[in-house]
């Protein structure tokens, strides 16, 4: 078991130097930009949100992104990882590792000797991160690795054998997560954070020893098919005139694609206002001199986007990627309501998008499958004028990047409330009581108590052969959902919908607002609308052409 405590027959290596975390970080985002389609197919229901492979990507490519600044020491790279990764986290797995990656790196400036206590401090960072820890998670993967290069460096052991014992811990505690979590055992997969973390202890083993660990692949076929130009990210501040772009093979100029990348000057007015007059959905959000840029623009105009960086400073973390074929996503910056109390949404629907900002409530259009980051949340109030903002996430995974997001706003000055909406029916039901001119807490309530009065439902596509709690279902079938759990399995969409219906209908609504996506027909839209009509007269009906992709139908019953 022991190693010899140096690589390639070198000097020992006594601690985490700051070039071993460059290495270990830039390891850790390339070696995790492989494993994310085998993440992201490790999830636990067999429904289109498996994101956590990207989610975790993202995460570290930000923590990177902070890696690029010349004359930091430890302790300053330390604390600008740990801030770049709290605010590129994307979805719940993104937030617990950049509170495990803040917190080990912090405890690495202190003592870089000691990585056993920096794994310890991670662990507790990851688990007070999350408001209901649960074991058989990424949380149960840390702890007990962890624990693990305790022992070890309490019986002596040096540094790589200290993080060998952390990594191989880790990928026999994430064997064992079916053992520890009825739904990992249920759908037949480990959990998907803990295998992220896995991919990330394992990159600083090769960082120290030079040898990749050896894993078995635990879901080798995607779950979807979704369509994406390369995304490529650069470990070097690219040279002006640099760009070009690598394509997978001929596209059309009409495509839609988000470009980010990091961008560093003292100011970014001027970049923004080019980026906006070749895209749309501009953000650019940042701390002291360092900007994180995203735009949305055609194919044929993201040389543009990059060139305008280029041109006014030095950008690093280049990345694009194809958003839908045929999306047109509206840039919710050009809505800047001079007004005390603004609205932010998060959309994945076209339709949804249009109603809310005629209604002149501030959206972030996201990507299926996708979450916003802290930052991004953060930009779409640049421009505004008012001192209280409301944050309608409208997703289950947004909720912890918006109480980031709402923690900064306030040290910014802010006052600022997260609606605790998990569905865009949540959403829509508080923005309906909305009242800007009541006091903001009186109003805060009001939206909440109207978002927590919704009940929600959905109805989705299986994207795997799989034993849920309603039953066993196969590839293709129609789930239904209420309030995020599984409650039928039918082979056709309108006995799903129905079964779902008679299910949030029967305690009594009053109101139900039905939400299309772009996969419904118009003739399975009248259906639902008939049938519900026939079985339930007295109830109101609201129909809402939301265009949202993977969920033909998502509702909310009031």
């Amino acid at each position: 078991m022991p190693q010899s405590n140096s690589r390639n027959g070198g000097p020992p290596i006594s601690g985490i130097t700051l070039p071993i975390l460059h290495s270990w970080l830039f390891e850790a985002q390339s070696a995790l930009r492989v494993a994310r389609e085998e993440i992201d197919a490790l999830n636990v229901f067999p429904v289109p949100d498996g994101d956590t492979g990207t989610n975790l990507y993202l995460t570290v490519e930000a923590a990177c992104g902070a890696l690029s600044k010349p004359g930091d020491d430890l302790g300053q790279a330390a604390q600008r990882v740990g801030r770049a990764a709290i605010m590129g986290a994307r979805g719940n797995s993104g937030v617990i590792l950049s509170a495990f990656l803040r917190d080990l790196v912090a405890e690495l400036a202190n003592s870089p000797e000691n990585f056993a206590r920096a794994l310890s401090q991670g662990s507790r960072g990851a688990y007070k991160a999350v408001a209901n820890p649960l074991e058989g998670t990424i949380l149960t993967v840390a702890s007990r690795s962890a624990q693990e290069a305790s022992n070890a460096a309490a019986q002596g052991a040096d540094l790589i054998e200290v993080v060998s014992a952390a990594a191989e811990t880790a990928y026999a505690t994430l064997l064992l997560t079916p053992e520890l979590l009825v739904q990992l055992r249920e759908a037949g997969v480990v959990d998907a954070g803990g295998r992220g973390l896995v991919v990330v202890l394992d990159s600083l083993v090769k960082i120290l020893t030079g040898t990749q660990p050896q894993r078995t692949e635990h879901a080798v076929q995607p779950l979807f098919d979704f369509p994406r130009i390369e995304r490529a990210s650069s470990q070097e501040n690219l040279p002006a005139g640099a760009f070009t772009l690598r394509q997978e093979s001929a596209r059309t100029a009409d495509i839609e694609c988000e470009v980010m990348y990091h961008f560093e000057a003292t100011d970014c007015s001027q970049l923004q206002k080019s980026l906006e007059a070749v895209g749309s959905s501009v953000m650019v959000a940042g701390i002291d001199s360092t900007w994180n840029v995203h735009v949305h623009v055609p194919l044929h105009r993201v040389a543009d986007c990059v060139n305008a960086g280029l041109g006014l400073g030095q950008i690093s973390q280049v990345s694009v990627t194809q958003l839908e074929i045929n999306s047109v996503v509206q840039a919710h910056a050009d809505l800047r309501p001079l007004r005390s109390r603004i609205l932010i949404a998060v959309t994945h629907g076209e339709g949804v998008r249009q109603l809310l900002e005629s209604l002149g409530v501030m959206c972030i259009p996201t990507p299926a499958r996708q979450q916003p980051s802290a930052a991004e949340i953060i930009a779409a109030t640049q421009g505004c004028e008012a001192s209280e903002i409301v944050i309608l996430p409208a997703d289950r995974d947004t909720h912890p990047v918006a109480d980031i997001a709402a923690a900064d706003l306030r040290n910014m000055g802010y006052r600022v409330s997260v609606i605790p909406s998990r569905a865009i029916t949540q959403s829509l039901a508080a923005i309906a009581v909305n009242d800007p001119e009541i006091d903001f807490d009186r109003d805060v309530v009001a939206m909440t108590r109207a978002a927590g009065a919704t009940r929600y439902g959905a109805i989705t596509r299986a994207t795997r052969d799989v034993l849920t709690m309603a039953g066993e279902c196969k590839t293709g079938d129609y789930l239904g959902l209420i309030g995020g759990e599984i409650n039928s399995v039918d082979h056709e969409l309108t006995a799903a919908t129905q079964s779902i219906l008679t299910r949030m209908l029967a305690p009594g609504a009053e109101l139900l607002t039905i939400v299309t996506g772009s996969e419904a027909s118009e003739f399975e839209v009248d259906t639902v609308l008939g049938w519900v009509r026939e079985h339930y007269p007295l109830v109101e009906l609201e129909l809402v052409f939301g265009e949202q992709p993977l969920w033909p139908f998502i509702f909310g019953a009031e």
